[in-house]
Parts: C-alpha cells; structure tokens; sequence
C-alpha cells in the first residue's frame, strides 16, 4: 500500500499544486515553487523506492482454507436446481471466470526477513573467481576459458521454435530423439557457420501450461539439448527470464499467470510505474526452482562426462533496467537482487549477467545523464541505496554499423568489477533496406566487442501463436541471415567469413587493446610491427587493434580498469600481434581496387608518410577485411617460430597441422589479391605460382616478401629452424562453402612446458552447403541437396560419419582439381539423392465448421451481471454493453476467439430503416449475418515512437489497438446488416430468428515489455451494441430498466450472446491451436476436388466461398527419397490460412497481394516424416471475392527444392 500511495502522490501531488495555483492565482511564483517542490519530493521518493522497495528476502506461501470456493459451488448447484437454465449457464461463465482470474488455490504470500536490499548485495552473489578461475576467468578484455582467451560469439538459438519440439509427446511416438536429431543439426549448422556460443532463452510458459504443471520431458527436454552441447563443444549464455523478449507473446509468462489479473506482472502496477508484489515473486521463485534444477551440473566450472559443461553465464530477466517517459528508472533494484539469490541459492555457480542497456539510448540520453548525476549526489549524502548490478552488465545496440558506439561511454556503465563488455542482443537494421549482418559483426569486433549475440541471424519461425503482436501481424520486418529450411543468404556466407577470419587470429584479437588507449612501447629481440595505416582511407576507417600480453596458465585479473597502467612492452622471446580492421566502403565506386598498406616497424626509420614499408592489396568482395601482423606461426612449438611481420592478404582459416607446421586458408589473387612479408629467409615450394624477394632492413634483419601470383595453389613457407606454414589459396565458391572445425572449449590440452595449446583448427572442409565437421575431424553432410565434391584440409584422414560420403572414384584422394596433389587434402564425392517434383497427393479433402455444432457459452454483459447482483470484477468499463468478461478472463487465449448473437425481431421493434451492428474489437474480426459474409473489420496499430517516450504513449492513446503499450478504448466500427436481417410477419409471436456469427483474431497478448502493462490488454470482442430496433415493454419488468431514455441496455439483454474458444490450460502445449473448438474434428470430412494450375509440381485453386463459413482442406504428402529435401507450401490469396502438418500450427497466411511460403518438411532445420498429413483453415471476407464470383480464389502449390523456394521468395 505504501508503494501505491507513493506512485499516486507523484501525480496527485503536482495535480493539487496546480489546482492551488488556480485558486491563489495572486501569488504565481509562490505557486511555480510549491509545484516544482512536489515534483521534486516525489521523484526523491521514486528514487528510494527504486533502490529499496521494502522487499524481505523469505517469501512464506499458505493457502486459505476453501470454504468460500465450496460455498460457491454449493450456491451454484441450488441455482441449477432453482433458477431457469440460463441463468445457471450465466452462473457457470462467471465462475469459470473466477478460475482463471482468481487466486487459485487461495495462496497468501507472507514476507519475512531481513530487506532484501541489506541482505543481498553485489559481493554476496559475485562469482567466485578464486575458486572457479581456472576453468572460467574474465577481465575487461574478454573472457577466459581454462586460461585461454576466448571470443563469445554467439546466436541465439531457440529451441522450442523447432517444430518438432513443438510437437504434443504425449501423442507422438519417438518425439525425444526426433528432437534431438532435429537441435542437432541446426546446433551444428550454427557451429559450421562459425559461431561456438549459443544463448537460450528457456520459454517459462512453454513448460508450464498450467498452474503447478511442468514438463520437461519429449521436444522440452533441456537437459538433454544442455548434453547435446556438450557434445559438440558448444558454451551455452541460459536466459532463464522469467521474462526473455518482446518477440514472444506475454514475454514467456504462462498464460495461467497471465490471467490472473490479481498478479502485477513485472511488478508493473500500470504502465510505467512498478510497485513490489510478493505474489509475483512467489511465483518467479516457483519457475527458477524448476529451470535451476535442469541447468545444475552443465555449468563450464563442473566437470562431467563430457569434459566440462557448457553454461558459462546465466541470464537474469531481459530489459531489466528500462526507464519511464520522464528518464526516471522504472526497473526496481530488489528485482535483480532477488533473481541473482535465487539464482545462487539454487547452485548456479557461474557468472549472472543482466541485458538492461539499449544503446546509444541508455547511455547518451540528456534525461539518463541528468538523474545519474542526481543519483550520485543523493547517494553521497546516504539519501538513497547503493545500486545492486550482477556480475556483468550487458547491453544490446541496434545496427551497429549504421550508429558505431562509443566504447569509452559503454565502459563507464557496463564493466564495472572489471568484466568484459558483453552485448547480448547485436540486432542487424529492421526492414528490407536493412544492413548486413557481415557487416554487424566485423565493426563489432573491430570495436572490441568480444562477446555477443545476433538474437535474428537464424529465422525465427512463425510458429503457432509464440509470437508477439507486432511479429504475429506481420508487420514487423525482421532480416535473418539463415532461412528456416537452413538455406543460407549471400549475407551468411559472408559474415562466415568474417567469423572464421576473426577465429584464425582469435590469439591475438580476443584479448586486445585499440592501438593508442594507453602508453606503449615496443622493445623486442625480433623488428615488430607497431602501427598499420591504408592510403585512401581515414584514420577511422582502419580500426587496428593490439594483442595484450597475458599469461596463459594465471591472467591478471585483478587490476581495475581505472588503475592507472605502466608503459607495456615485451620481453625478448614474445611479440605483440597486430590486427587491422580495414572498411573500404567510404571509397568510390570508381576508384582503383588496389590500396597501399604501410606499416611501421618499432626502432626502425620511417618514411614521410610515417611508415617503414608497404604492401599492395585488395579488399575482396566485401569492401572490408582484418589483417595481422607480427603472427608467430606454431608459437607452441619448441623451435624457433615463423614470423608473419605483416600481411596484405586475408587469413581465413589457421589450421595446426602438426606442433612445427601450420596451413593457412586465403583467396587467390582474382578474389581478394595481396601479399606476405615474413620475417628472415624463407624458403617457398609448392605448384602455386610465388615470387620470393628477400630484403634486408631494420637491425640488419632480413626479410622475405612472398607475392603470390593469379589462380588457385597451394605453396609452403619453410623457415631456416624447420617452422613451416602451407598456404592454400582457393576461389570464392570455395570460400562461400568454407567449415571449419576449431578445437572446442571442452578439448582444451596442456602442453608439455605447462601452457595451453593456442586454440587453432584442426581441419577445414569447402565444396557444398551442409558441411559439418567436428574437432575430431568427423566430417558429416547435415543436409545433401546433390552430387558434389568436397575437399578436406587435415593432417590425419577424417573420419565419414554419413554413408553418403565417399572417397572420389575418379582420381586419387589426394588429387583435386584446382589445388593438385597435396598430403593434406582429401577428395570426397557427395552421393545424395535428387530433388524430385511432388506432383501428386493423397486424400484431399474438404469439410466447414457447423456453428451449432460448437460448445456455445453464454457471455453475460455487464447488464446481465446487474440483473443477477454480481459485481464483475474483472472489467474496468462500466459501459452497460461492455461484455463484462474478456475472452482471456475463461482460457481462451489462443488465435481465434468465436461469438454467436441470436435475435428474434418483429416489424415493431424495428425503430429505424437501418439496423447497425456496432463492434469492438482485437483484433481482426470476420462478420456473418444469417450465413451471409459482411467482410470485417481490423483494429490494430504499428507503434512508430521509441518504446517508453511521451511521443509513443500519445501515439497509443491516438490510435487504438496499438501494438504495444497502453490500448485506447476506441476502435468501434459499424456494419450495416439491414439487408441481412429477417423480420417475423406481424402474427408471428416469437419473431424471425437473427443468428450473427463473428470470428475475432487476436494477434497475442501484449509483451510486457518497455515498462508498458499490456500483458492483460483486452482481447477478442469487447463490446457490441445493435441500433434501429427496441424491446421496451416486450417480455420484461420495466421497473428493472433504469434509464427509460437509453435503450442500449434493453437490446444488450434481449440480444443473449454467447462464446466459445478453446481453454489453452488444458492443453499440452498452449501455444498449438487456432481456438477453433472442432480443429481436430475427424468427422465431415468429403473428398474435394482438385482444379490443378500449369505449374510442374502439384498444385491446385481452391475457391473459398466465403457465405459458407469456416473451411478446412487436408491432404496426404508423399514421402520422398531425399529425407532433407525442403518441401514448401506457397500460398496466394486474400484470405487468412491456416496450416499445420502432423497437428503442429506451423504458419498463418495473411490476406494480401504477396506470397506465403510455408516450410512443411525437409531441410538443415525443418522436419520429416514417413508420410506427412497437411491441414489448412481457410476464411475470408466479402469485399476480397473475385470480380463477378462469390468466392475468393486460393493458389496452394507445393515447392520441393531449394532453387524454387528462393525464386518464390524474390
């Protein structure tokens, strides 16, 4: 209650003072202080509450002893026995009602304890970094894995998004390893594109359908997905919310808890304005018992059968720490406090990180820099707590390219107790002019960002109803990288390359410092390169970067960022590497291709231009690249290292052959031209074309410039010790198929003087999509889409873990075509099936909905309620034709929500010549008047403002049925059904009966996100009125009708309404139905007849006779040869379908003038099945029918291989 009365004063208080200022109108300045003192005063109270809330740390739930529920059930079955059947079935609306919405089980949540703000502070949950150190250590550089500096370089991964895990175990046989062959493809697939982190977000209301109700069993079933990574060497970030991102409908809250309107979501009280609820954090408490107990045991500090396990931070909540329209902070700082002690509680041992920051918006704002100041200031006179922040605060940043951030300024806020910077949402640019993902992620780590996330490189497949409002409307354009089918874009192929390049240097980059941050002087045995500039370039545009020195078997972890540092330098047996990100795409389109990169060597002349040599180069295809100087080829090695001093070529695969030799994968000269400068004389043999110059030049040292000359080859720099690095120089489809397999985290050895073998690859493999190849040289074809040639890169022979790969019957295996005859290459032919046309299907038949034939409910309004004496608790609108429950109030959360209207109308009660039908919706509804179609109408509404300004709740409250946030009460819309009505003839005493059906389709439930309280916005059909007719003095008392004027009550009482939906509570997996009641109805099926179209596949045109309702289609899929071949399903239409295969919903169709293509089986991420079963829903709206037809023309065709689809899609 304080908390109330303390988010009420910050309003009440200023209202007073304005109203006094009416009154003394005679002192204005007097007025002016008294109201900017209480705006003060109350944003002073804001801050306290927000750093202390008063919270304890015991939460102590009891249950009430339920004699009132039985009493309601008594009262309900004496009014069955005495009351008229409608009132009882208005009797059962109502309490089903209260089941959902209601305290179930009547929980009392007690606090006890001591504050959680005294309790729980940042040292009390910090990571033990003494005790778990040497298997996980960070320090504002990066991260540390058993000693090694490691890039985090992760996708999120979506594991509940995978339709067969989507799927109903209980009805579906061997689903369990389905899923897991189904995650262990994509898994491999993100590991082949270069990523080695993953972050799950694990799905609170995908696990628990109903209260008290947790599966973790079949495709849910995440201990298993945790081993899965353990196998293949994949870490793992866990975000186990509750709350995990406005992409989901609800945030991942279970729809039970949703509906329990007593529940403060967030502990949101309204938009903006958070107050404590303990019933929340029970509930909370409820949820981290369950998703802890699956992750204990797979952290990367806890040793297991796989080697060590794969979670190296844990997630708490999502967007934590947003701030209110006025810059004030809305999150509460006793929220994290207590996630990060459950967490802890509940042995999870590794470090909690938190994803509260949005650049540049959180860091750069006038507002957020004006009440940090006020902060500080009230913190240092003890006005207010000390903040709590968890181990790592990450951020997330929104085209990074586009708006390059401000490392200095991110710093400051995010690394705090000396942690890396750790963005764990990287977006790409929204909308079809949006940028490359190549590019997101080379300026990121050119920035040195060395940890991230790209939350939509993979699709995220529409699947059945887990999606927000926004996504499920379609109207929010997201660019991904990686299709559904796993086909990959031009833009993956490159941000591969630019992983792999990144991960051949990860010894030198990952742990780095931007040249020029600090004092730095280079005194070494060896000439070093100091310093990389690019004619034609500015400063800006070439990003070079330094290796820090650290030691591998003890990183110094605990000097502070802002502890001032010693002049670095290095001793007589290492050297400092050097990378430069270089960005040409500032140059003209018409200037030369070929630039000068000058180095500068450290106690060496220079030149005017500052440099001491130069190498010629390109840039390749991307108009960027990362190159290194002062590389030490085999630094492990017990003999003295090659030296790379500098480079104007392109690494993109480092492979550790043996512990003295290396081999290097780069572009011929054609893609991407450059050269080599070594250091001392070195001798080059090989069939690739080379030209050697050897120079002499600082310190008397000798140098070797080593250019190679056009076309493919393979060519081997030998050193004077026996160090020896094979350069492979391939074309560009090469490097558009380019795996490679990396030594995993979880494979890390020591070697034999005591320090950690540099993290290179162990082999490489390029010919075809679909390659997988793991650190022990297994190499796999994930999904073959026909007869092609592999080429493998390995030391040792691999290992064919697929019967579909073969030694090449042609030539030796030692023998390819561009590169010749080399030890290390090994020649494989891809033997797959081909794609064959589906030009059939079995079983195609047809059926409609019958309306009666659904389970009808009565939907009281809030008249009816009046009439029986119940007080509806559940709907702020008074409105007397407000229907007094919400179709989320009885379950019914699923897409679709159905009502019926009967009215029986004689000529007297027509007052009008029209009558009007005025309805309130969300979001889409469909009208049928008597069976004929009235078209429909949708309110819905695409916020443009930034989430959480002034400018985007104006936006709202203008615009009804707003995507997020605040939803004004408006969007009515008037159908005239004169036409459609019946009336009696004037002897007829019961009147003509009226049915009207409406079929509203929401499009999810608010995502709780940006401080908005629109998880429980209403949904379906809020209200209905019917003008031009009236029933007063017909069949009822009129000293009931309060006002004689007004006849809106009266009609709303004698038009009786009724509802029906599915309860998804009593569903396996809540998010699997449309919400139509007979969905999986097998009676009424009728064979159909098919019109095909010229096309070669199967195809046909439906015509969608929109008077007859609701019309369902379902056919038979014949199996095919190729297991992973991609079947599609395009559909052209203006009306809405539906479509499931094997009962998953897997996609909706929108009425349009574009396309939809619908992956129904096949493909690196989709499904297969012997015989896969499709079903459609199909309806649509009068206005959309063909010129002189009643029907609506649908074009269903079937799509069978990876060249089609994508021309379907451009």
């Amino acid at each position: 209650m304080a908390g109330i009365l303390l988010e009420s004063g910050m309003v009440l208080v200023p209202v007073a003072c304005a109203a006094l200022y009416v009154i003394v109108t005679s002192n204005a300045l007097l007025t002016i202080f008294l109201i900017v003192a209480a705006v003060t005063i109350s944003a002073g109270m804001r801050l306290r509450y927000h750093y202390s809330s008063g919270a304890q740390t015991d939460l102590v739930i009891t249950h009430d002893h339920p004699t009132a529920q039985a009493s309601r059930q008594r009262s309900t079955s004496r009014s069955s026995n005495e009351a008229d059947r409608e009132e009882h079935e208005f009797r059962q609306t109502v309490n089903d009602a209260r089941d959902h919405c209601s305290n179930a089980g009547n929980e009392i949540v007690r606090r006890s304890g001591p504050l959680l703000s005294e309790a729980v502070t940042c040292d009390s949950t910090k990571y033990d970094m003494e005790l778990y150190g040497s298997a996980l250590s960070y320090d504002h550089r990066c991260f540390y894995i058993c000693g090694q500096p490691t890039w985090i370089l992760a996708a999120d991964f979506d594991y509940w998004r995978i339709p067969v895990a989507f799927a109903e175990s209980e009805k579906m046989a061997g689903i369990s390893e389905q899923a897991k062959d189904a995650w262990k493809r994509a898994l491999q697939q993100l590991q082949s594109l270069g990523f080695n982190t993953v972050r799950i977000r694990f799905h609170w209301g995908f696990h628990s359908p109903s209260k008290g109700q947790y599966d973790f069993s079949g495709g849910r079933d995440v201990s298993a997905l945790l081993d899965l990574c353990e196998q293949l060497g994949i870490l793992v970030i866990a975000c186990i919310g509750p709350f995990i991102g406005d992409d989901v409908q609800g945030g991942g809250y279970p729809f039970w808890l949703i509906q329990r309107d007593h529940i403060r979501l967030r502990h949101l009280w309204r938009s903006n304005v958070k107050v404590w609820d303990d019933q929340f954090a029970a509930a909370e408490a409820e949820w981290y018992d369950k998703i802890s107990s699956m992750l204990a045991g797979h952290e990367v500090v806890v040793k297991n059968s796989h080697g060590r396990g794969c979670i190296m931070a844990v997630q708490l909540e999502n967007h934590l720490s947003a701030r209110n329209m006025l810059g004030l902070p809305l999150a509460l700082h006793d929220e994290t406090r207590l996630l990060a002690r459950m967490a802890r509680e509940r042995v999870l041992r590794v470090p909690l990180v938190t994803n509260n920051l949005v650049w540049p918006s959180s860091f750069l704002s006038l507002t957020t820099r004006l009440w940090t100041t006020i902060e500080k200031k009230l913190r240092a006179y003890r006005l207010i707590k000390e903040p709590y922040h968890a181990d790592i605060s990450g951020f997330t940043i929104r085209d990074i390219a586009k708006d390059p951030i401000d490392m200095d300024s991110i710093a400051r806020v995010t690394r705090g107790d000396n942690s890396p910077m750790l963005a764990l949402e990287l977006h790409g640019s929204h909308g079809k002019d949006g940028g490359s993902y190549s590019d997101q992620i080379e300026t990121a780590l050119g920035q040195g960002l060395s940890a991230f996330s790209l939350p939509s490189f993979f699709k995220r497949q529409c699947l059945g109803n887990l999606d927000s409002p926004l996504r499920a409307s379609g109207a929010d354009i997201v660019n991904s990288a990686v299709d559904e089918d796993g086909s990959l874009s031009a833009d993956s192929r490159s941000s591969r390359l630019v992983l792999h390049a990144a991960r051949a240097l990860e010894s030198l980059l990952a742990a780095s410092d931007p040249v020029g941050s600090r004092p730095w002087i280079l005194r070494a045995r060896r000439p070093a390169v100091r310093g990389i500039s690019v004619n034609k370039l500015s400063q800006a545009a070439v990003q070079v970067r330094r290796q820090w020195e650290y030691s591998s078997t003890a990183p110094s972890l605990k000097k502070s960022l802002y502890e001032p540092e010693q002049p670095v330098g290095v001793d007589e047996n290492n050297q400092l590497g050097i990378v430069a990100f270089v960005d040409g795409r500032e140059l003209p389109a018409d200037s030369e291709r070929e630039l000068a990169f000058l180095f500068s060597l450290a106690d060496a002349p220079i030149s005017r231009t500052g440099s001491s040599f130069a190498l010629t180069g390109t840039l390749g295809p991307r108009k960027r690249g990362i190159f290194a100087a002062n590389l030490l080829v085999a630094e492990s090695s017990a003999l003295e290292p090659l030296v790379l001093a500098a480079s104007s070529k392109e690494i993109y695969a480092r492979l550790s052959l043996t512990q003295e030799s290396e081999a290097w994968i780069c572009a011929e000269e054609s893609v991407q031209s450059g050269q080599l400068f070594f250091l001392g004389e070195c001798t080059v043999s090989g069939h690739a074309e080379v030209e050697v110059v050897s120079v002499e030049h600082a310190k008397d040292s000798k140098f070797s410039f080593v250019i190679p000359k056009p076309g493919p080859g393979v060519f081997r720099v030998s050193s004077n010790a026996g160090v020896s690095v094979t350069v492979l120089l391939v074309d560009q489809q090469a490097l558009d198929t380019l795996v490679v397999a990396y030594r995993t985290y979880n494979r890390i050895t020591t070697l034999s003087n005591g320090s950690t073998q540099t993290a290179l690859a162990t082999a490489a493999a390029w010919g075809t999509d679909g390659i997988s190849i793991s650190g022990t040289n297994m190499v796999d074809i994930l999904c073959p889409s026909d007869k092609s040639e592999i080429v493998v890169v390995s030391q040792q022979q691999p290992q064919l873990g697929s019967t579909k790969l073969l030694p090449n019957p042609n030539s030796d295996i030692h023998v390819t075509a561009d590169l010749g005859q080399h030890d290390i290459l090994w020649n494989y032919v891809v033997h797959s099936e081909q794609s064959e046309a589906i030009t059939s299907v079995s079983g195609f038949e047809r059926r409609t909905t019958s309306w009666d034939n659904l389970p009808w409910k009565l939907l009281p309004t809030m008249a009816d309620l009046e009439t029986m004496d119940e007080i509806n608790i559940m709907s702020w609108q008074r409105d007397l034709g407000t229907f007094a429950y919400q179709a989320a109030d009885l379950g019914f959360n699923a897409s679709h929500v159905l009502y019926r209207c009967q009215v029986r109308l004689k000529p007297k009660h027509v007052t009008s010549r029209r009558i009007l039908l005025q309805l309130n919706v969300r979001h889409r509804c469909t009208l049928w008047v008597n069976g004929t179609n009235m078209s429909g109408h949708q309110t819905f509404h695409v916020q443009h403002s930034r989430p959480g300004t002034v400018s985007s709740l104006v936006e709202s409250m203008r615009n009804p049925g707003a995507s997020a946030g605040a939803d004004r009460w408006g969007g009515t819309f008037t159908f005239d059904v004169t036409n459609a009505m019946r009336l009696s003839s004037a002897e007829d005493e019961e009147g003509a009966l009226n049915e009207v059906h409406i079929v509203v389709e929401s499009f999810g439930a608010g995502t709780q996100a940006n401080g908005n309280n629109d998880a429980r916005t209403p949904r379906g059909l809020i209200s209905a009125y019917w003008h031009g007719f009236n029933f007063v003095g017909e069949d009822h008392d009129d000293s009931e009708i309060h006002d004689h004027e007004h006849d809106k009550r009266t009609d709303q009482m004698r038009a009786k309404w009724e509802i029906c939906g599915v309860d998804v509570t009593k569903m396996f997996n809540p998010y699997n139905s449309s919400g139509f009641p007979d969905e999986t109805a097998q009676a009424g099926w009728t064979a159909a007849v098919e019109h095909p179209l010229v096309l070669p596949e199967w195809s046909t045109r439906v015509q969608l006779n929109v008077d007859a309702g609701v019309q369902w289609l379902r056919w038979q899929l014949p199996a095919t040869k190729n297991d992973c071949q991609p079947v599609h399903l395009r559909i052209r239409g203006k009306a809405v379908v539906y479509v499931w295969v094997n009962g998953i919903l897997l996609s909706k169709h929108r009425p349009s003038d574009s396309d939809s293509l619908v992956l129904l089986c096949g493909g690196c991420r989709g499904h297969a099945g012997s015989q896969d079963s499709v079903k459609l829903m199909m309806y649509g709206w009068m206005k959309d029918l063909d010129t002189n037809k009643n029907s609506i023309p649908i074009e269903l065709s079937l799509v069978s291989s990876r060249e089609g689809a994508r021309h379907s899609k451009d």
